[in-house]
Protein backbone atom coordinates (compact mmCIF):
# COMPACT_ATOMS: atom_id res chain seq x y z
CA UNK A 1 0.00 0.00 0.00
CA UNK A 2 1.53 3.36 -0.39
CA UNK A 3 2.18 5.84 1.86
CA UNK A 4 0.71 9.03 1.06
CA UNK A 5 2.71 12.23 2.76
CA UNK A 6 2.07 15.75 2.94
CA UNK A 7 5.05 17.76 3.89
CA UNK A 8 4.55 20.58 6.07
CA UNK A 9 7.29 23.45 6.68
CA UNK A 10 7.56 25.69 9.38
CA UNK A 11 9.82 28.73 9.26
CA UNK A 12 10.13 29.85 12.60
CA UNK A 13 11.93 32.95 14.08
CA UNK A 14 14.81 30.72 15.79
CA UNK A 15 14.89 27.29 13.85
CA UNK A 16 13.29 26.04 11.09
CA UNK A 17 11.31 22.43 11.11
CA UNK A 18 10.29 20.65 8.13
CA UNK A 19 8.21 17.15 8.52
CA UNK A 20 6.42 14.30 6.47
CA UNK A 21 3.30 13.30 7.64
CA UNK A 22 1.17 10.63 7.20
CA UNK A 23 -2.57 11.21 5.64
CA UNK A 24 -4.30 8.57 6.70
CA UNK A 25 -2.88 8.90 10.61
CA UNK A 26 -1.55 11.86 11.26
CA UNK A 27 1.85 10.15 11.94
CA UNK A 28 4.75 12.01 11.84
CA UNK A 29 7.08 10.11 9.10
CA UNK A 30 10.24 12.34 9.05
CA UNK A 31 11.35 15.50 10.47
CA UNK A 32 14.68 17.68 9.95
CA UNK A 33 15.32 21.07 11.88
CA UNK A 34 17.99 24.22 11.34
CA UNK A 35 18.96 27.02 12.91
CA UNK A 36 17.16 30.06 11.58
CA UNK A 37 20.35 32.17 10.08
CA UNK A 38 19.81 35.37 11.20
CA UNK A 39 21.77 38.43 11.75
CA UNK A 40 21.76 41.51 14.34
CA UNK A 41 23.69 44.20 12.49
CA UNK A 42 22.98 46.83 14.77
CA UNK A 43 21.25 47.16 18.54
CA UNK A 44 17.25 46.13 17.42
CA UNK A 45 18.35 45.07 14.35
CA UNK A 46 16.81 41.64 13.46
CA UNK A 47 17.63 40.60 9.97
CA UNK A 48 17.84 37.07 7.45
CA UNK A 49 19.50 37.03 4.16
CA UNK A 50 16.42 35.52 2.17
CA UNK A 51 18.60 33.66 0.01
CA UNK A 52 20.19 32.07 2.73
CA UNK A 53 16.75 31.28 4.92
CA UNK A 54 16.12 29.62 1.80
CA UNK A 55 18.96 27.78 0.96
CA UNK A 56 18.50 26.34 4.64
CA UNK A 57 14.59 26.00 4.28
CA UNK A 58 15.72 23.48 1.52
CA UNK A 59 18.16 21.66 2.91
CA UNK A 60 16.03 20.75 5.63
CA UNK A 61 13.12 19.61 2.90
CA UNK A 62 15.69 17.28 1.07
CA UNK A 63 16.52 15.58 4.34
CA UNK A 64 13.18 15.05 4.93
CA UNK A 65 12.30 13.84 1.85
CA UNK A 66 15.51 11.77 1.51
CA UNK A 67 14.13 9.52 4.77
CA UNK A 68 11.15 8.50 3.00
CA UNK A 69 10.25 4.83 1.80
CA UNK A 70 10.70 4.54 -1.71
CA UNK A 71 6.88 4.01 -2.21
CA UNK A 72 5.87 7.06 -0.22
CA UNK A 73 3.86 9.62 -2.49
CA UNK A 74 4.11 12.95 -1.59
CA UNK A 75 0.62 14.45 -2.50
CA UNK A 76 1.16 18.48 -1.19
CA UNK A 77 3.61 21.21 0.88
CA UNK A 78 2.12 23.28 3.55
CA UNK A 79 4.17 26.08 4.48
CA UNK A 80 3.80 28.27 7.83
CA UNK A 81 5.90 31.40 9.23
CA UNK A 82 6.07 33.46 11.90
CA UNK A 83 4.20 36.79 10.96
CA UNK A 84 5.03 40.24 10.83
CA UNK A 85 8.49 41.68 9.29
CA UNK A 86 9.40 42.84 5.74
CA UNK A 87 10.52 40.53 3.10
CA UNK A 88 11.01 42.60 -0.11
CA UNK A 89 11.30 41.70 -3.95
CA UNK A 90 12.04 43.76 -6.73
CA UNK A 91 10.30 43.42 -10.30
CA UNK A 92 13.05 40.24 -11.11
CA UNK A 93 11.98 38.54 -7.70
CA UNK A 94 15.30 39.38 -6.18
CA UNK A 95 15.07 40.09 -2.57
CA UNK A 96 15.87 44.43 -2.47
CA UNK A 97 17.78 43.94 1.17
CA UNK A 98 17.66 41.18 3.86
CA UNK A 99 14.48 40.53 5.49
CA UNK A 100 13.58 42.50 8.68
CA UNK A 101 12.22 40.20 11.11
CA UNK A 102 8.83 40.91 13.52
CA UNK A 103 11.45 40.96 16.68
CA UNK A 104 13.43 44.27 14.95
CA UNK A 105 12.90 47.79 16.64
CA UNK A 106 14.37 49.94 14.33
CA UNK A 107 10.67 51.64 13.88
CA UNK A 108 9.90 52.42 17.42
CA UNK A 109 10.35 56.23 16.64
CA UNK A 110 7.64 56.28 13.89
CA UNK A 111 5.10 54.45 15.51
CA UNK A 112 5.60 56.24 18.34
CA UNK A 113 5.37 59.41 15.88
CA UNK A 114 2.18 57.74 14.64
CA UNK A 115 0.81 56.32 17.82
CA UNK A 116 0.63 59.91 19.39
CA UNK A 117 -1.64 61.05 17.06
CA UNK A 118 -3.01 57.63 16.54
CA UNK A 119 -6.57 57.50 19.78
CA UNK A 120 -7.12 53.80 19.41
CA UNK A 121 -8.02 54.25 15.76
CA UNK A 122 -5.24 51.67 14.49
CA UNK A 123 -6.54 48.84 17.19
CA UNK A 124 -10.20 49.72 16.13
CA UNK A 125 -9.21 49.12 12.29
CA UNK A 126 -6.33 46.05 12.64
CA UNK A 127 -7.67 44.50 15.68
CA UNK A 128 -3.66 44.15 17.01
CA UNK A 129 -1.38 45.60 19.42
CA UNK A 130 0.75 48.65 18.07
CA UNK A 131 4.43 46.81 17.96
CA UNK A 132 7.39 47.53 15.90
CA UNK A 133 7.69 44.71 14.11
CA UNK A 134 5.07 44.96 11.77
CA UNK A 135 5.01 46.01 8.15
CA UNK A 136 3.51 49.17 8.18
CA UNK A 137 5.98 50.80 10.18
CA UNK A 138 8.88 49.16 9.30
CA UNK A 139 8.10 50.33 5.30
CA UNK A 140 8.13 53.94 6.48
CA UNK A 141 11.29 53.40 8.11
CA UNK A 142 13.38 52.15 4.77
CA UNK A 143 11.11 54.83 2.61
CA UNK A 144 12.71 57.28 5.06
CA UNK A 145 16.13 55.88 5.96
CA UNK A 146 16.63 54.08 2.57
CA UNK A 147 15.02 55.87 0.04
CA UNK A 148 16.49 53.55 -2.94
CA UNK A 149 15.65 50.45 -1.56
CA UNK A 150 11.94 51.98 -1.03
CA UNK A 151 11.88 52.56 -4.97
CA UNK A 152 12.91 49.55 -5.55
CA UNK A 153 10.31 47.26 -3.66
CA UNK A 154 7.90 45.90 -6.42
CA UNK A 155 6.34 43.40 -3.46
CA UNK A 156 6.34 42.90 0.22
CA UNK A 157 5.01 39.96 1.66
CA UNK A 158 5.76 37.70 5.27
CA UNK A 159 7.82 34.67 5.77
CA UNK A 160 6.50 31.81 4.15
CA UNK A 161 5.15 33.68 1.43
CA UNK A 162 8.60 33.63 0.21
CA UNK A 163 9.50 30.20 1.48
CA UNK A 164 6.24 29.67 -1.28
CA UNK A 165 7.30 31.88 -3.89
CA UNK A 166 10.49 29.85 -4.16
CA UNK A 167 8.92 26.47 -4.17
CA UNK A 168 6.33 27.76 -6.89
CA UNK A 169 7.55 31.23 -8.30
CA UNK A 170 4.00 32.71 -7.41
CA UNK A 171 4.02 36.08 -5.67
CA UNK A 172 1.05 36.51 -3.50
CA UNK A 173 -0.02 36.18 -0.06
CA UNK A 174 -3.39 34.88 2.11
CA UNK A 175 -5.48 36.08 4.98
CA UNK A 176 -3.85 35.23 8.21
CA UNK A 177 -0.65 37.26 7.23
CA UNK A 178 -2.99 40.02 5.71
CA UNK A 179 -3.79 40.19 9.31
CA UNK A 180 -0.22 42.16 10.31
CA UNK A 181 0.21 44.18 6.71
CA UNK A 182 -2.24 47.05 7.10
CA UNK A 183 -5.59 44.92 7.36
CA UNK A 184 -9.34 45.82 8.15
CA UNK A 185 -9.89 43.54 10.42
CA UNK A 186 -13.86 42.90 10.75
CA UNK A 187 -13.79 43.52 6.62
CA UNK A 188 -11.26 40.84 5.93
CA UNK A 189 -9.62 43.20 3.68
CA UNK A 190 -6.59 45.54 2.96
CA UNK A 191 -6.91 48.87 5.45
CA UNK A 192 -5.87 51.88 2.81
CA UNK A 193 -6.59 53.98 5.82
CA UNK A 194 -3.83 52.03 7.80
CA UNK A 195 -1.13 52.58 5.21
CA UNK A 196 -2.31 56.58 4.71
CA UNK A 197 -1.23 56.70 8.59
CA UNK A 198 2.05 56.09 7.73
CA UNK A 199 2.49 58.27 5.16
CA UNK A 200 2.33 54.87 2.99
CA UNK A 201 -0.38 55.60 0.30
CA UNK A 202 2.14 54.53 -2.74
CA UNK A 203 3.13 51.18 -1.19
CA UNK A 204 -1.06 49.84 -1.18
CA UNK A 205 -0.30 47.75 -4.81
CA UNK A 206 3.13 46.53 -3.25
CA UNK A 207 0.80 44.36 -1.27
CA UNK A 208 0.02 41.19 -3.44
CA UNK A 209 -2.54 39.20 -4.28
CA UNK A 210 -4.55 38.00 -1.41
CA UNK A 211 -5.68 34.67 -1.24
CA UNK A 212 -7.63 32.38 1.15
CA UNK A 213 -5.50 30.45 3.66
CA UNK A 214 -7.20 26.64 1.99
CA UNK A 215 -6.78 27.53 -1.47
CA UNK A 216 -3.72 25.70 -3.70
CA UNK A 217 -1.21 28.54 -4.42
CA UNK A 218 0.54 26.56 -7.30
CA UNK A 219 3.22 23.78 -7.61
CA UNK A 220 6.62 22.80 -7.04
CA UNK A 221 8.63 24.36 -9.91
CA UNK A 222 11.86 22.31 -11.84
CA UNK A 223 14.67 24.66 -10.30
CA UNK A 224 12.72 23.99 -6.41
CA UNK A 225 12.62 20.22 -6.69
CA UNK A 226 16.60 20.79 -7.79
CA UNK A 227 17.46 22.17 -4.17
CA UNK A 228 14.76 20.64 -2.39
CA UNK A 229 14.22 16.81 -3.72
CA UNK A 230 10.24 17.52 -3.85
CA UNK A 231 9.15 16.24 -6.79
CA UNK A 232 8.25 19.02 -9.90
CA UNK A 233 4.70 19.87 -9.96
CA UNK A 234 4.13 18.57 -6.57
CA UNK A 235 0.82 20.76 -5.36
CA UNK A 236 1.76 23.73 -2.65
CA UNK A 237 -1.10 25.39 -0.27
CA UNK A 238 -1.33 29.30 -0.29
CA UNK A 239 -0.12 28.26 3.75
CA UNK A 240 -1.34 30.25 6.74
CA UNK A 241 1.50 32.20 9.72
CA UNK A 242 2.41 30.50 12.78
CA UNK A 243 -0.77 31.51 15.25
CA UNK A 244 -3.38 30.15 12.86
CA UNK A 245 -1.19 27.03 11.64
CA UNK A 246 -0.71 26.00 15.54
CA UNK A 247 -4.37 26.44 16.29
CA UNK A 248 -4.91 24.26 13.19
CA UNK A 249 -2.78 21.68 14.19
CA UNK A 250 -4.19 21.10 17.76
CA UNK A 251 -7.68 20.96 16.31
CA UNK A 252 -9.09 24.41 17.97
CA UNK A 253 -10.98 25.02 15.05
CA UNK A 254 -14.63 25.60 16.70
CA UNK A 255 -16.52 28.00 19.18
CA UNK A 256 -15.62 27.39 22.57
CA UNK A 257 -12.28 25.80 21.75
CA UNK A 258 -8.75 27.71 22.44
CA UNK A 259 -5.31 27.02 22.78
CA UNK A 260 -2.49 27.92 25.17
CA UNK A 261 0.93 27.59 23.82
CA UNK A 262 2.85 27.17 27.52
CA UNK A 263 6.52 27.99 25.91
CA UNK A 264 9.12 30.84 26.91
CA UNK A 265 5.76 32.68 26.66
CA UNK A 266 1.67 32.09 27.51
CA UNK A 267 0.08 32.44 24.60
CA UNK A 268 -3.44 32.30 24.75
CA UNK A 269 -5.86 32.20 21.53
CA UNK A 270 -9.33 31.16 20.68
CA UNK A 271 -11.40 31.91 17.11
CA UNK A 272 -14.91 32.99 16.51
CA UNK A 273 -17.80 33.52 13.86
CA UNK A 274 -17.11 37.23 14.30
CA UNK A 275 -14.62 39.66 14.95
CA UNK A 276 -13.54 40.87 18.29
CA UNK A 277 -11.67 43.79 19.12
CA UNK A 278 -11.82 43.21 23.31
CA UNK A 279 -9.76 43.83 25.36
CA UNK A 280 -8.66 47.32 23.50
CA UNK A 281 -5.70 47.72 22.62
CA UNK A 282 -4.51 44.53 23.74
CA UNK A 283 -3.45 41.24 22.06
CA UNK A 284 -3.75 40.29 18.55
CA UNK A 285 -6.33 39.38 15.99
CA UNK A 286 -5.78 37.43 13.19
CA UNK A 287 -7.79 35.66 10.43
CA UNK A 288 -8.74 32.35 10.11
CA UNK A 289 -10.17 29.92 7.62
CA UNK A 290 -13.60 29.17 6.62
CA UNK A 291 -14.68 32.99 7.43
CA UNK A 292 -13.60 32.81 11.19
CA UNK A 293 -11.77 35.10 13.09
CA UNK A 294 -8.65 34.37 16.10
CA UNK A 295 -8.29 36.37 19.08
CA UNK A 296 -4.91 35.95 20.53
CA UNK A 297 -3.53 37.63 24.36
CA UNK A 298 -0.25 36.61 24.89
CA UNK A 299 1.76 37.29 28.48
CA UNK A 300 5.29 37.40 26.92
CA UNK A 301 6.71 36.95 29.99
CA UNK A 302 5.09 34.26 31.93
CA UNK A 303 5.71 31.07 30.59
CA UNK A 304 8.91 28.38 30.29
CA UNK A 305 11.14 31.16 31.56
CA UNK A 306 9.73 31.86 35.43
CA UNK A 307 9.83 27.79 36.00
CA UNK A 308 13.45 27.92 35.00
CA UNK A 309 14.22 31.07 36.35
CA UNK A 310 13.36 29.81 39.67
CA UNK A 311 15.14 26.92 39.97
CA UNK A 312 18.34 28.54 38.08
CA UNK A 313 17.90 31.12 40.64
CA UNK A 314 16.86 29.59 43.95
CA UNK A 315 17.78 25.89 43.43
CA UNK A 316 21.47 25.58 42.90
CA UNK A 317 21.93 22.26 44.31
CA UNK A 318 18.81 21.01 42.33
CA UNK A 319 20.89 22.80 38.77
CA UNK A 320 24.02 20.61 39.75
CA UNK A 321 22.11 17.42 40.32
CA UNK A 322 20.23 17.91 36.81
CA UNK A 323 23.77 19.09 34.94
CA UNK A 324 24.68 15.47 36.54
CA UNK A 325 22.12 13.82 35.06
CA UNK A 326 20.95 12.83 38.32
CA UNK A 327 17.46 14.35 37.74
CA UNK A 328 15.10 16.10 35.18
CA UNK A 329 13.41 19.21 35.46
CA UNK A 330 10.21 16.84 35.27
CA UNK A 331 10.90 15.22 37.91
CA UNK A 332 11.73 17.88 39.87
CA UNK A 333 8.58 19.73 39.35
CA UNK A 334 7.03 16.38 40.19
CA UNK A 335 8.60 16.23 43.80
CA UNK A 336 7.42 19.58 44.50
CA UNK A 337 3.91 19.50 43.92
CA UNK A 338 3.53 16.11 45.66
CA UNK A 339 5.65 18.19 48.63
CA UNK A 340 3.42 20.98 48.88
CA UNK A 341 0.06 21.95 48.82
CA UNK A 342 -2.15 23.94 46.56
CA UNK A 343 -2.10 27.81 47.60
CA UNK A 344 1.81 27.25 48.34
CA UNK A 345 0.99 28.42 51.67
CA UNK A 346 -0.15 31.73 50.87
CA UNK A 347 3.02 32.60 48.21
CA UNK A 348 1.91 34.44 45.02
CA UNK A 349 3.47 34.80 42.00
CA UNK A 350 3.03 37.45 39.28
CA UNK A 351 4.71 35.93 36.15
CA UNK A 352 6.06 38.90 34.31
CA UNK A 353 9.51 38.32 34.21
CA UNK A 354 10.02 39.51 30.43
CA UNK A 355 11.81 42.87 29.47
CA UNK A 356 8.78 43.74 28.00
CA UNK A 357 6.52 43.94 30.90
CA UNK A 358 3.07 42.93 31.00
CA UNK A 359 1.76 42.39 27.59
CA UNK A 360 -1.94 40.55 28.84
CA UNK A 361 -4.11 41.23 29.71
CA UNK A 362 -2.82 44.83 30.27
CA UNK A 363 -0.40 46.53 28.89
CA UNK A 364 2.17 47.83 31.33
CA UNK A 365 6.19 48.06 30.18
CA UNK A 366 7.03 48.80 33.72
CA UNK A 367 5.75 45.10 35.20
CA UNK A 368 7.80 42.81 36.67
CA UNK A 369 7.34 39.43 38.01
CA UNK A 370 6.96 39.46 41.86
CA UNK A 371 6.88 36.35 44.85
CA UNK A 372 4.34 38.17 47.33
CA UNK A 373 4.01 36.13 50.79
CA UNK A 374 7.59 34.79 51.48
CA UNK A 375 8.22 33.40 55.23
CA UNK A 376 11.30 31.64 56.70
CA UNK A 377 9.41 28.18 56.18
CA UNK A 378 9.34 28.00 52.75
CA UNK A 379 10.97 26.16 50.39
CA UNK A 380 12.39 25.66 46.76
CA UNK A 381 9.09 23.79 46.60
CA UNK A 382 6.75 26.34 47.57
CA UNK A 383 8.20 29.09 44.83
CA UNK A 384 8.29 26.13 42.31
CA UNK A 385 4.42 25.42 43.04
CA UNK A 386 3.31 29.30 43.08
CA UNK A 387 5.46 29.60 39.48
CA UNK A 388 3.79 26.77 38.01
CA UNK A 389 0.08 28.92 39.85
CA UNK A 390 1.16 32.26 38.69
CA UNK A 391 1.52 31.07 35.64
CA UNK A 392 -2.25 29.15 35.61
CA UNK A 393 -3.83 32.72 37.27
CA UNK A 394 -2.15 34.74 34.26
CA UNK A 395 -3.65 32.32 31.46
CA UNK A 396 -6.95 32.29 33.65
CA UNK A 397 -6.67 36.36 33.77
CA UNK A 398 -6.11 36.42 29.84
CA UNK A 399 -9.44 33.94 29.21
CA UNK A 400 -11.35 36.24 31.14
CA UNK A 401 -10.36 39.57 29.31
CA UNK A 402 -12.30 37.61 26.63
CA UNK A 403 -15.78 38.64 25.85
CA UNK A 404 -16.71 34.40 24.72
CA UNK A 405 -17.13 31.18 26.75
CA UNK A 406 -13.91 28.91 26.83
CA UNK A 407 -15.02 25.13 27.04
CA UNK A 408 -11.80 23.51 26.82
CA UNK A 409 -8.48 24.33 25.99
CA UNK A 410 -5.47 22.59 24.07
CA UNK A 411 -2.56 22.97 25.29
CA UNK A 412 1.06 22.97 23.60
CA UNK A 413 4.51 23.66 23.98
CA UNK A 414 7.31 22.66 26.16
CA UNK A 415 5.50 22.97 29.65
CA UNK A 416 2.31 21.03 28.36
CA UNK A 417 4.97 18.33 28.56
CA UNK A 418 4.72 18.26 32.62
CA UNK A 419 1.01 16.17 33.75
CA UNK A 420 0.97 18.04 37.27
CA UNK A 421 1.32 21.78 35.29
CA UNK A 422 -1.02 20.63 33.05
CA UNK A 423 -3.65 19.91 35.84
CA UNK A 424 -2.64 22.80 37.97
CA UNK A 425 -4.08 24.86 35.15
CA UNK A 426 -7.17 22.60 34.87
CA UNK A 427 -7.81 23.19 38.38
CA UNK A 428 -6.97 26.86 38.54
CA UNK A 429 -9.27 27.52 35.14
CA UNK A 430 -11.69 24.63 35.84
CA UNK A 431 -11.74 23.80 32.23
CA UNK A 432 -11.07 20.74 30.74
CA UNK A 433 -7.21 20.69 29.22
CA UNK A 434 -6.55 18.61 26.55
CA UNK A 435 -2.85 17.68 25.52
CA UNK A 436 -2.83 16.69 21.86
CA UNK A 437 -0.25 14.10 20.66
CA UNK A 438 1.64 16.22 18.09
CA UNK A 439 5.26 17.42 18.13
CA UNK A 440 4.93 19.91 15.82
CA UNK A 441 1.45 21.61 15.78
CA UNK A 442 2.61 24.41 13.51
CA UNK A 443 3.88 22.20 10.66
CA UNK A 444 0.78 20.21 11.16
CA UNK A 445 -1.25 22.83 10.52
CA UNK A 446 0.09 23.83 7.39
CA UNK A 447 0.07 20.26 6.39
CA UNK A 448 -3.76 19.95 6.80
CA UNK A 449 -4.01 23.25 5.48
CA UNK A 450 -2.05 21.55 2.14
CA UNK A 451 -3.78 18.33 2.30
CA UNK A 452 -7.24 20.01 1.94
CA UNK A 453 -5.95 22.29 -1.12
CA UNK A 454 -4.79 19.44 -3.07
CA UNK A 455 -7.65 17.59 -2.08
CA UNK A 456 -6.85 14.78 0.12
CA UNK A 457 -10.12 15.68 2.55
CA UNK A 458 -13.01 17.40 2.04
CA UNK A 459 -12.47 20.06 5.00
CA UNK A 460 -10.26 20.77 7.59
CA UNK A 461 -12.42 19.48 10.40
CA UNK A 462 -12.16 16.19 8.54
CA UNK A 463 -8.59 16.82 8.22
CA UNK A 464 -7.60 17.20 11.85
CA UNK A 465 -10.55 14.45 12.82
CA UNK A 466 -8.09 11.62 10.81
CA UNK A 467 -4.58 13.64 11.78
CA UNK A 468 -4.60 14.63 15.29
CA UNK A 469 -4.75 12.61 17.99
CA UNK A 470 -6.03 13.62 21.17
CA UNK A 471 -3.28 12.46 23.77
CA UNK A 472 -4.24 13.45 27.53
CA UNK A 473 -7.08 14.68 28.94
CA UNK A 474 -7.01 16.41 32.50
CA UNK A 475 -10.28 17.41 34.06
CA UNK A 476 -10.51 19.48 36.49
CA UNK A 477 -10.76 18.62 40.23
CA UNK A 478 -13.51 20.42 41.81
CA UNK A 479 -12.44 19.98 45.20
CA UNK A 480 -9.70 22.77 44.27
CA UNK A 481 -12.42 25.25 42.87
CA UNK A 482 -13.27 27.12 45.93
CA UNK A 483 -9.52 27.53 47.05
CA UNK A 484 -8.16 28.28 43.53
CA UNK A 485 -11.05 31.12 43.34
CA UNK A 486 -10.03 32.66 46.30
CA UNK A 487 -5.92 32.70 45.33
CA UNK A 488 -6.80 33.96 41.70
CA UNK A 489 -8.84 36.63 43.68
CA UNK A 490 -5.95 37.43 45.94
CA UNK A 491 -3.29 37.20 42.43
CA UNK A 492 -5.79 40.10 40.46
CA UNK A 493 -6.09 42.32 43.97
CA UNK A 494 -2.66 42.90 44.69
CA UNK A 495 -2.11 43.87 41.31
CA UNK A 496 -3.14 47.44 41.79
CA UNK A 497 -0.75 47.84 44.55
CA UNK A 498 2.38 46.47 41.85
CA UNK A 499 1.27 49.34 39.88
CA UNK A 500 1.47 51.73 41.75
CA UNK A 501 4.80 50.54 42.54
CA UNK A 502 6.52 49.57 38.73
CA UNK A 503 7.00 52.88 37.25
CA UNK A 504 9.03 53.95 40.39
CA UNK A 505 11.13 50.62 40.43
CA UNK A 506 11.76 50.89 37.15
CA UNK A 507 13.20 54.19 37.95
CA UNK A 508 15.57 52.92 40.32
CA UNK A 509 16.42 49.92 37.80
CA UNK A 510 17.82 53.11 35.64
CA UNK A 511 20.30 54.20 37.96
CA UNK A 512 21.86 50.92 38.98
CA UNK A 513 25.72 51.63 37.90
CA UNK A 514 26.75 48.67 35.60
Amino acid sequence: MTLRVVIGIDKGTSTLKTAAIDVASGRFVAEAGARTPSSFPHPGFHEEDADGTWSAVASTIRTVVGALPEEAAIVAVGVTGHMGGVWAIDENGEPVRPAICWPDSRAVSILDRVVEADDGRMFAIGGNAIVPGTPYPLLAWIKEHEPENYRRISTFFMAKDYVNYRLTGVIATEESDLSFAPCDFAGRCRSDELFAMFGLDDAVEKLPRIGRSIDLLGYVTESAAAETGLPAGTPVGAGTGDATANMLGTGATADGQAVTTLGTSLMNGTSTDHPIFEPEGVGFGFLMPNSRWQRQISNSGGGTLCLDWVVETFCPEIVERIAADETTLGAVVDAAIANTEPGACGLLFHPYLNTAGATAPFVDVNARGSLVGLTPEMTCDHMIRAVLEGTAMSIRHCYEAMPVPIDTIRLTGGGARSRVWAQIISDVLQKTIIVPDVSESGALGAALLAAVAAGEFPDLDTAADHTIPIGRVHEPNPANADLYDRVFAEYRDTLPALRRLWPSLARARTTVPV
